[in-house]
């Protein structure tokens, strides 16, 4: 525990990158306070179809991460803003050329009911 969950639309160049691109972002999540990297999974997600509003960029990125209940905001804010450098650092190209959109969010999953 902590989940990485990376989805991609099936348009964007960096796919092709997928498995450093997951390394990366483990990397990145371990850097900060309170996480033990043998608990981390990342894993991701090919999206072959899809559907996005007028004047959204045809495809997308975006990581849930879900971690234990309990952490403070400033922790989850660490995080958030962590792994979401790195997200935009890895989707460089799909962003410069605007045929990507870059989202994150955190997701907590309840402590006393989690079970490893």
């Amino acid at each position: 525990m902590p989940h990485i969950h990376l989805e991609t639309t099936a348009d964007l160049h960096e796919n092709a990158d997928v498995p450093e691109i997951l390394e990366a972002l483990v990397n990145a999540l371990i850097t900060v306070d309170s996480i033990n990297p043998s608990t981390v999974k990342a894993y991701h997600t090919l999206l072959k179809n899809w559907h996005v509003g007028e004047g959204h960029a045809p495809g997308f990125a975006h990581v849930t991460l879900e971690i234990l209940s309990g952490r403070s905001q400033e922790l989850k804010s660490k995080m958030a803003d962590t792994v979401f450098a790195e997200l935009q650092s890895r989707f460089a190209y799909s962003r410069e050329q605007e045929e990507g959109k870059i989202t994150l969010e955190i997701r907590e999953m309840d402590a006393p009911t989690y079970r490893s």
